[in-house]
């Protein structure tokens, strides 16, 4: 039998094995060192190609996605050098947006980065949240006076203040008389075209209205452009005057609608004179109010006097179904037939009817931006309740309750602040100085 004593066994130890690492303890030492070092080729490697993106906090905006590699032209400061380590500046934003300020007398006034935060991802810096707009405006205070707008300003959809428009009591200012239920209706109207059954875009169209050359930025997209009498009511409110003559009277001011119809008539006559003694045509009397018995006019001068009354008695009449008449005025006009005295006047001086301005609004909610186009799968009528309205002093307007059946946070449509209002006045602005080369952004 053999016997092993514990001598035995400890000669089986090799005694040097404290000398020699062990294969995990080797590993962790050599990949201590060879991490490192990779990383910093890596860098290098980088580095020397010209990429950034190691460097990088993350994606920028989409707007400024073209200069994403370039820290430089964003990253300036006076204490460090251009490049990543330097903190963006006003100046650096303001080189290429000369944002005007939300208000002069703001404070304090919001850095740009304050609220526009990059390396968040390819989004649109305009839309930032909330909260940045209700810190002022959720207990808006003033200097002097009371606010001009609505001091208790929260989510849409909850706290957000009824639009004035759409408020209680207010008024359209226009002065058209206008009946949008009698010109709904399902029977249709008549017009020269025959009986039309309207529809709401027949007569409000979308406008793109750009902004005029060297001024404002702001492009309004999808507003409704106002009613155009020529566009939208001459095919059904004509202004014939006289059988005869085949223009209608001009859509203008009554001295001027005076004087077309006296010229077109003086023309017509003088193109056929055989017509001063002849009978007006008894089928087309009742246009041009069948004047009383009296016998044929003596000269052309007298032939234009007569129609010209008669087409002016007709043609005030029918200015009078849409515009509030407010008495008369005296104006000068040119005499109908010059006289032959040269040293005499050739003027006179009429009364005319004076109607009241149409004030026809073209923008409603003046503080915010609004585009038809992405709505245009709706219905006019069910945010616009024209069919019932029989006033001109109806506004048409939705209220805020029904944009939030859609723009509500629980209702997917986008509901910020943002969608509707900007901070920036675009108006105020000016052109900046180009401050980049072509080659900076390569």
């Amino acid at each position: 039998m053999r016997i092993r004593t514990a001598k035995m066994l400890a000669e089986r130890i090799d005694l040097n094995y404290f000398k020699r690492a062990p294969a995990l303890r080797r590993w962790r030492y050599i990949l201590s060192i060879a991490i490192p070092a990779i990383a910093v080729l890596w860098i290098a490697g980088y580095a020397a190609a010209g990429i950034r993106r190691p460097y990088s906090a993350g994606p920028v905006s989409s707007a400024h996605a073209f200069a994403e590699m370039k820290c430089e032209v964003c990253h300036t400061s006076a204490n460090a050098p251009a490049g990543f380590r330097a903190h963006v500046s006003e100046k650096a934003c303001l080189t290429c947006h000369d944002a005007p300020a939300h208000v002069v007398n703001q404070t304090p006034s919001p850095a740009c980065v304050n609220c526009h935060v990059e390396h968040s991802g390819r989004v649109q810096l305009a839309k930032v949240g909330d909260g940045l707009c209700v810190d002022c405006h959720g207990d808006l205070k003033t200097m002097q006076g009371a606010p001009a707008i609505s001091t208790t300003v929260g989510r849409f959809g909850s706290r957000h203040p009824e639009f004035a428009a759409a408020r209680e009591g207010a008024k359209d200012p226009g002065t058209i008389r206008f009946n949008h239920a009698l010109h709904m209706t399902k029977d249709g109207v008549r017009s020269l075209r025959g009986i039309e059954i309207l529809q709401c875009t027949d007569c409000h169209k979308a406008a793109r209205i750009l902004p005029p050359q060297g001024g404002s930025h702001e492009l309004r997209v999808g507003l409704m452009s106002a009613a155009n009498y020529q566009q939208n009511c001459a095919r059904c409110h004509g202004l014939e005057f006289d059988y005869r003559i085949e223009q209608p009277a001009p859509h203008d001011k009554p001295e001027a609608v005076r004087a077309a119809v006296r010229t077109a008539l003086q023309n017509y006559i003088a193109a056929h004179p055989s017509e001063i003694i002849k009978p007006d045509d008894p089928r087309r009397l009742p246009l041009n109010f069948p004047p009383a018995a009296e016998p044929p006019a003596r000269n052309a001068t007298e032939w234009v006097a007569r129609r010209a009354d008669n087409g002016e008695r007709l043609l005030w009449s029918r200015c009078d179904v849409c515009h509030a008449r407010t008495g008369t005025v005296t104006v000068t006009v040119p005499q109908a037939q010059p006289v032959a005295d040269p040293r005499r006047s050739v003027t006179v001086t009429v009364s005319v009817p004076a109607f009241a301005a149409s004030h026809i609004a073209t923008r409603w909610m003046v503080r915010a931006a609004f585009d038809h186009t992405p709505h245009l799968m709706l219905q006019c009528v069910d945010c616009h309740a024209a069919e019932n309205s029989q006033l001109t002093s109806d506004i048409l307007m939705p209220k805020q309750a029904t944009c939030a059946t859609c723009h509500a946070p629980s209702r997917g449509a986008e509901a910020r602040c943002f969608e509707c209002h900007q901070y920036h006045d675009w108006r105020k602005s000016h052109a900046v100085s180009p401050a980049f080369k072509l080659t900076d952004f390569r």
